[in-house]
């Protein structure tokens, strides 16, 4: 800064620059602005680091004492300036000693320190000063002050805890709270790094310490929330905030910080977040039923109003065999629709909830898909598309009947989804560890917005309405694929064009390297321990049956299929107790049990049967409406030699009486 003019006196001494170049070393090395006036002068030289206080271009003139004041000097602190350095100019004190605030050019406000001396012996006095920029050292100690305040108010108010470290001497503050948080009693000196540490829960431990490093090594805050455990093995969440406070002037280092509990706050959330994902649940869930009753209305809607029209021709006129023979052939059809749709739905449940067993093998893909491509050839021929196979070369691991499953739905698709005189083509490459199946088709397309909701439950992407029927279908079917690729350790990936089909590529590992074997599920027969099934013998007298079923149209059924059959005796029974005294009474060649009956369930009859010498070894082959893979797998634990669902396949159930009793 510049002081008042000093009077008109002879040219200084050499000493007085001996001494300015000396204060110039000195001041630039400790940072320090430095100014000298001698009286004959009507501008102060300003140091550099003075020039850089006060953001002074290194080529502007200093300016003078008015214009110090007027430009530089803060408004509120200009008229107590003045005041002083005229007092001090009529003092003939040698010094003065003069804290004010600056306004740089950019409207910043600095604080700072002033000394200026003035030495009176010589003929020309001189007058010099120094100024110390105080604003880093206020704002900490500011700072620092602030947060002091401010954790006292908390601590009083919400129990926090406040503690307080010193980085260079590692000596560090607690106060009462931060123990009775960890559940100890209180004690005169902080915990230790390995006492802190133990107090941590094991799983937060490894993270707290890394981020508290990080925040100590760089000087930043931190802010953090963890568990501890206390002595009596109570848990709880704490919460931590701390910040650095550096001395500019010393380059001392202290963090302080706070903790609180937040076990409360955490209990809520978890609480919350609960009730929002019950919410979700419920809103999907009544999607889902809404999506359901849909599905399931459109076949029951073909189910019960030919049922009627075949009624109503019942009572009136004859409509004649062809016209009946097409309303028999809509009920058959939208039953097998309904009967599809629900095992997918059932499929779905089981992948959803994982209750669905996988068992991954090798699985050659030649003779699979060789199995697979039969079971489309009416599909096929109705919509009039070619299925190609190229190079199929390979074994992957997977679970067999799953992977045929899967590739079942891709060419159904491909097939529906066809036009007349298109192709499906499939075939694979080993990529790697990897086996890659492509399932190519020259069918509709799909577009980009299409293949965004591709996998979506029920979300059949606008098909249901195409054309002038539609084309039959779910909507569940991609989902289920997606989910078993996943559940076998694979992926599947679409791609497709609109005109042009759409590529599905399916990837599991290579089975190469282990042993393959050819012996699938399927072809394993019973379980070691079930008795096995009846073989057939054309020649033998006739043969008897039991059937357990409490319903009346099932048994129907099954009495309907029996009876196109004359060596075969079926006989009724229809609760567990008669069904156990009706097979001692027969000790028939083969029993048919339902596994839910009036008195008690099939798993129940199995047992009793089996405590009868006579009955040991009689086949029994359950035949219920239970689906769920848990059923059916404790059925067969249990001894069943087969498990058929309901509704009955009547060609499967025919094939299987050839096999047994012959044709």
């Amino acid at each position: 800064m510049s002081p008042p003019a000093a009077p008109d006196s002879p040219a200084p001494p050499q000493p007085a620059d001996d001494m300015a170049r000396r204060f110039e070393r000195a001041t630039a090395a400790a940072g320090i602005g430095y100014w000298v006036l001698l009286r004959g002068d009507d501008l102060a030289t300003w140091s550099p680091a003075l020039r850089q206080i006060f953001d002074l271009p290194p080529q502007a003139p200093a300016p003078t004492m008015t214009e110090w004041v007027a430009l530089h000097v803060h408004p509120d602190d200009r008229e107590e300036v003045r005041r002083q350095f005229k007092a001090w100019a009529r003092s003939g004190r040698e010094s003065l000693a003069l804290p004010l605030r600056i306004v740089r050019p950019d409207g910043s406000v600095r604080y700072l320190s002033s000394h200026a001396l003035i030495e009176r012996g010589g003929a020309q006095p001189l007058m010099f000063g120094v100024v110390v920029d105080l604003t880093a050292r206020r704002s900490a100690e500011l700072a620092l002050r602030n947060a002091q305040e401010r954790v006292a108010l908390a601590a009083r108010g919400a129990g926090l805890g406040t503690w307080e470290l010193d980085l260079q001497t590692g000596e560090a503050f607690w106060d009462d709270q931060m123990w009775l948080m960890r559940g100890h009693v209180p004690r005169p000196r902080a915990m230790d790094d390995a006492e802190r540490m133990a107090c941590l829960h094991p799983d937060d431990r490894a993270a707290v310490h890394k981020h508290l490093s990080e925040a100590l090594a760089r000087g930043i805050p931190f802010e953090n929330e963890f568990r501890v455990v206390w002595p009596d093995g109570q848990l709880r969440w704490l919460a931590s905030r701390s910040a650095e406070i550096r001395d500019e002037q010393t380059g001392a280092r202290r963090r302080i910080g706070v903790n609180w509990d937040v076990t409360d706050k955490r209990t809520a959330e978890a609480a919350r977040r609960e009730r929002e994902m019950a919410q979700r649940e419920s809103q999907a869930k009544s999607r889902f039923l809404a999506r359901m009753s849909h599905e399931l209305r459109t076949p029951l809607n073909a189910v019960l109003s030919f049922s009627q029209l075949l009624l109503d021709a019942a009572n009136g006129e004859d409509p004649g065999v062809p016209t009946r023979r097409r309303q028999l052939e809509h009920i058959r059809t939208a039953g097998q629709h309904l009967l599809a749709l629900i095992d997918d739905v059932l499929d779905l449940s089981s992948l959803q909830s994982g209750e669905l067993r996988i068992q991954l093998q090798p699985v050659a893909l030649a003779p699979l898909l060789a199995q697979t491509l039969p079971m489309l050839d009416a599909l096929r021929r109705k919509h009039g598309v070619e299925l190609q196979l190229g190079a199929l070369p390979g074994t992957v691991m997977a679970d067999t009947t799953r992977l045929r499953q899967v590739l079942l739905n891709l060419l159904s698709n491909a097939v529906k989804y066809n036009r007349p005189g298109g192709h499906v083509h499939v075939e694979a490459r080993q990529q790697g560890t990897e086996v890659l199946i492509r399932v190519t088709d020259t069918g509709r397309g799909m577009s980009t917005e299409q293949l965004l909701h591709l996998y979506e439950p029920f979300n059949r992407l606008g098909r249901q309405t195409e054309g002038t029927k539609g084309v039959e279908g779910s909507g569940i079917g991609l989902t289920i694929v997606k989910s078993l690729m996943e559940h076998m350790g694979g992926s599947v990936e679409a791609h497709s064009t609109p005109g042009a089909g759409s590529v599905f590529e399916l990837r599991l590992a290579d089975a190469a390297p282990r042993v393959v074997t050819d012996r699938t599920p399927e072809a394993m027969g019973p379980q070691t321990g079930n008795p096995p099934l009846p073989g057939a013998a054309p020649s033998a007298p006739c043969r008897t049956l039991l059937y357990v079923e409490d319903n009346p149209v099932n048994a129907l059924i099954v009495s309907e299929l029996i009876a196109r059959r004359p060596h075969l005796q079926l006989h009724i029974a229809v609760d567990g107790a008669s069904g156990v005294e009706r097979a001692l009474e027969l000790e028939p060649d083969l029993v048919l049990l339902d596994m839910q009956l009036p008195d008690f369930d099939g798993l129940e009859v199995l047992r009793r049967l089996r405590a009868h010498p006579a009955l040991a070894k009689v086949p029994v082959i359950a035949l219920s409406a239970n689906a769920m893979p848990d059923d059916i797998d404790r059925a067969l634990q249990a001894g069943m030699a087969d498990y058929w669902t309901k509704p009955l396949d009547f060609a499967a159930f025919t094939a299987a009486m050839d096999r047994m009793f012959g044709v």
